[in-house]
């Protein structure tokens, strides 16, 4: 094989403190002497020198320990720590060095601290370091062989003024620990040895580049043999082995490889995350003096304005917010294993992507997402205007510190700018690393200052893209964005066209000069499993979700957790869809990012994933289901709405976004189908390509209906001919006003909206009554529901005018027979929620059912109802709290006859009787306030007359 290389070794100086790397490893992993130092008098009275009489082990953190105040109650919000302990950590040990160690200088690496770590050898301070994304490296200097004291402080106070919101330091979820946790090691570095080894690679010509500085502290020229191997991992296949001969002067020598790659070097990506291992070592004709090993891909990030480029083809990152959850330990793992696990989950669930929301994961993140195939955007923090400002009245919002923004801070200035630069270092090599940004909203800081930051970082490393922040505003030198809204253009994501998927954000996305990602999108909650709450066995406890579930007790709801969580998981799904497909349906839309598949744990407890922080299954949607509109490539269909009359053809346009490696040349199909699958009516297109990275139409259905003369649920299936590619949609057909004609009401029927004296006297003469309840009550008896859920958390966001998750439907019940429905409300159901109530029913006993229950949120917990029935004395009364009025909505019209169809049965034979007391004090009418105001003024928002 012929190839082509420079290698330029140049002499340069560079201080001990940037020696990484050595081969002589000592685990310091086992138990430790070990105080706590909470009133931080242990640099005062030099504890270096003292032997502690308590024990710890490590790695490991003082919460698992049990170490700091015992905590009682829950903490508002979030979990809570079994054990809290803020402030100085003293750890001490005994180490011994061995002879071979001689003349070698010893560094000690931590993997992971939070957040200083002071070292002393032998009483004398040598070191202190302070990254939160980045492992620990002391240089600790030459030691003589024999036993040596170490001791190492660890304060996981707030050292600079991020504040306490931000996930890289924060109680929302991982905790605020102290400890170490993850590599506790000592490493002996030979005279000659690399620094820290960075592989860069191209794709077109293929060509391998490998940049360092070769150390030599010795007191002589070396003539050193470099020696490379390039495998490919799995296969152990050898690429090409090569030696080359280099006198390494004194100090620091640059080091500069380039190797053009042979053909069939198999790229990296998230469909086939190929993988190579070099294996590069420093020796003479006596010794082997260093060897690194470094796994990496042959992969190319770029983009071309919408689109984010990967090896020069389109991609759709389909992401994910990673948050910190990992509520048995209260920090991240650092283990290669648990990472591999929760990206599989990505995977199963059409996942490519993940941002590490305002906080960068320990490198065996990295690793599994360059096995599984994961694109990685790593933050270091968030600091937005709220936080700087006390918050009297929320103080579960309140931030420590209450820091200023960036480049009006001078303590967090200096962490950021070097933390961004250590995260390069440390994981640069890695191919799934092909996003960083300084962090989320930053919105009260200065962008022009932060630019600036990111500009040589930019210049030092192409090997990903750039952005200053996640969200907030767009800068000349961001390669790409995460946000909600751009200034002048308007919002990114939202739900825009109600109940139709005929809609996309063509308008706003396509007018960006660079690729554009929805910012997290969903935040849908579900309502908890109580059964989640034994699997808090570690350092978090869930006495939040004890009270909670208390509360549930008391409301007589408890027994009903099954339903609940089915009901608003439901919704959940249907939300997600909904959400995603409008990105899919846009195509200069770059991406996603979720919010998220696994719930939140902290910020008011922001249930809102379709897994629990274990990333355990909550039962409400499966792999395949959620693939089917969230993968490489997903048909799609724009209809202008899901409720439709029998007197008008059903119309729609296909679509297909198509993200896969390679052009696709097929047809589209489409069926429906009843609710027993039987075939209504099909088609399909002619074949065509498909490209590449394109989201396009592929053909419009129009089909007859007229036939179908009772209300029916059908689903409408688009897919590619030949292929496992299926997406479906849930429509409903009714009669028209004209073919359904007026409901016929019986003799013994009364229907009304008002629970007046005629209501009362048709009761008392054993009459049914259907009240149109959707203008009574009072803020003490009922709630105003959407259909639509509430946003994130009730708590963290309250005022929303939305209190409910969902609607349990007793689908079953002879009530729907003539409005199909499922055990959930979707989307036949959105608009009969105009002005909809659900009662209070705290009071019924555990065992009465209503037969449509909205799920209250579970911080309120209320048992309520919005179709419900009773015996009131000799009389039958039905409640409907949803607006049935309006003749011309086909869904209120056809619930309405249903509800008149039932009520005229032999099955309306309500049992349980309520007194007449209690039904007007629920059901009682207020009148709306009238203006007396006239002439120009009558549509005034304030009017005083004076």
């Amino acid at each position: 094989m012929k190839l082509s290389k420079t290698i330029s070794l140049t002499l340069l100086s560079l201080t001990l403190g940037c020696y990484l790397h050595a081969q002589d490893i000592q685990s310091l992993a086992g138990t430790w002497q070990f105080s706590l130092d909470p009133a931080d008098q242990g640099m005062k009275e030099n504890w270096q020198d003292r032997s502690f009489d308590k024990t710890i082990a490590l790695p490991g953190t003082t919460d698992e320990a049990q170490y700091g105040e015992k905590t009682s109650g829950s903490d508002f919000g979030i979990l809570t720590r079994a054990y809290k302990y803020y402030g100085p950590a003293w750890y001490s040990r005994e180490i011994e060095i061995p002879s071979e160690w001689n003349g070698k200088r010893i560094r000690m690496e931590l993997e992971r601290v939070l957040w200083e770590s002071r070292v002393f050898v032998d009483g004398k301070e040598v070191s202190v370091q302070d990254a939160l994304s980045t492992p620990h490296y002391h240089d600790l200097g030459y030691l003589s062989p024999g036993k040596h004291r170490l001791t190492i402080r660890i304060n996981n106070d707030l050292i600079y003024n991020i504040g306490d919101k931000g996930h890289v330091y924060t109680e929302y979820t991982q905790s605020i620990w102290n400890g170490a946790v993850g590599r506790l090691q000592l490493k002996a570095i030979e005279p000659v040895h690399f620094s820290n080894p960075q592989v860069f690679t191209k794709v077109s010509p293929c060509s391998l580049q490998l940049m360092d500085i070769l150390m030599n502290t010795s007191s002589k020229k070396v003539d050193a043999h470099i020696t490379w191997q390039l495998t490919e991992r799995g296969s152990g296949t050898v690429v090409f082995t090569e030696t080359t001969e280099q006198p390494l002067r004194k100090g620091a020598n640059v080091l500069n490889f380039k190797v053009s790659m042979p053909q069939g070097i198999k790229l990296w990506n998230d469909v086939t995350p190929h993988l190579y291992q070099l294996k590069v070592t420093i020796r003479d004709k006596k010794k082997i003096y260093d060897t690194r090993e470094i796994e990496f891909g042959f992969r190319e990030v770029t983009t071309s304005k919408s689109k984010i480029l990967i090896n020069g083809k389109p991609v759709f990152l389909r992401g994910n917010l990673d948050c910190v959850h990992f509520p048995l330990t209260g920090y991240p793992s650092c283990k290669v294993e648990d990472w591999e696990k929760i990206f599989r989950i990505y995977k199963d669930y059409g996942l490519n992507h993940v941002r590490f929301h305002s906080w960068c994961p320990p490198e065996a993140a990295f690793i599994a997402a360059d096995r599984i195939g994961i694109y990685i955007q790593a933050e270091t923090i968030w600091i937005d205007w709220w936080m700087s400002v006390e918050q009297k009245e929320r103080k579960e919002m309140d931030t420590k510190g209450h820091p200023q923004g960036l480049g009006k801070n001078p303590s967090a200035d200096r962490y950021v700018q070097q933390e961004l630069t250590r995260m390069i270092d440390a994981y640069g090599n890695h191919p799934s690393f092909i996003m960083q940004c300084i962090g989320n909203e930053l919105g009260n800081s200065d962008f022009e200052v932060m630019e600036s930051w990111m500009k040589p970082l930019k210049e030092k490393d192409s090997r990903r893209l750039y952005a200053t922040s996640t969200a907030r505003k767009i800068m000349p030198l961001d390669q790409y964005m995460v946000t909600h809204y751009i200034d002048g253009l308007g919002g990114t994501r939202g739900l825009r066209g109600g109940a139709s998927t005929a809609w996309d954000f063509e308008d706003v996305y396509s007018c960006s000069d660079i690729p554009i990602l929805s910012h997290e999108i969903g935040q849908w909650p579900v309502y908890p499993k109580w059964e989640e709450i034994k699997k808090y066995t570690g350092v978090l406890k869930a006495r939040n979700f004890e009270e909670f579930r208390e509360q549930a007790r008391k409301n007589r709801i408890e027994e009903q957790n099954e339903e609940f969580v089915a009901a608003s998981g439901a919704l959940n799904q249907i939300m997600y869809k909904y959400e995603i497909e409008s990105f899919l349906r846009t195509p200069s839309c770059a991406g996603i990012q979720l919010l998220s598949m696994q719930d939140y744990q902290g910020q008011g407890e922001a249930l809102i994933g379709w897994l629990d922080v274990f990333y355990d299954s909550k039962g409400i949607t499966t792999p395949k289901q959620f693939r089917a509109h969230h993968d490489t490539t997903v048909p799609l269909l724009r209809m202008p709405k899901y409720v439709w009359e029998n007197n008008v053809p059903f119309t729609a346009e296909m679509q297909l976004a198509h993200y896969g490696t390679e052009d696709l040349q097929e047809r589209l199909y489409w069926k429906i189908k009843d609710e027993d699958s039987n075939l209504v009516a099909s088609g399909k297109t002619a074949s065509r390509r498909w490209p590449v990275g394109t989201s396009e139409l592929g053909g419009k259905i129009n089909c007859d209906i007229s036939s179908i003369s009772a209300a029916q649920k059908l689903t409408v299936e688009v897919g590619l001919q030949g292929r496992p590619i299926v997406n479906r949609w849930n429509i409903w057909v009714y009669p028209s006003a004209k073919s359904s004609g007026k409901p016929v009401v019986a003799e013994d029927m009364y229907v009304t909206d008002r629970m007046d004296a005629e209501c009362l006297k048709r009761l008392e003469k054993g009459e049914k009554v259907l009240l149109q309840a959707s203008a009574l009550g009072t803020e003490e008896t009922c709630d105003k529901i959407s259909f639509y859920p509430l946003y994130w958390s009730l708590t963290f966001f309250p005022g929303q005018g939305k209190n409910t998750i969902g609607m349990i439907v007793r689908d079953k019940h002879p009530l729907f027979a003539q409005f199909p429905t499922d055990s959930h409300s979707d989307w036949q159901w959105q608009s009969v929620y105009k002005d909809a109530r659900a009662f209070y029913i705290n009071d019924y006993p555990e065992s009465y059912k209503p037969i449509a229950q909205p799920v209250d949120d579970f911080h309120r917990n209320n048992k309520l109802a919005s179709i419900f029935e009773l015996k009131v004395g000799k009389g039958k009364l039905l409640v409907c709290g949803f607006d049935l009025k309006d003749e011309k909505n086909p869904a209120a019209r056809q619930l309405k006859n249903s509800i008149l169809h039932y009520m005229s049965s032999d099955d309306f034979d309500p049992s349980y009787e309520k007194d007449i007391a209690s039904l007007l004090k629920m059901l009682t009418y207020v009148e709306p306030l009238k203006s007396t105001v006239t002439g120009e003024f009558s549509n005034a928002l304030l009017y005083i007359d004076c």
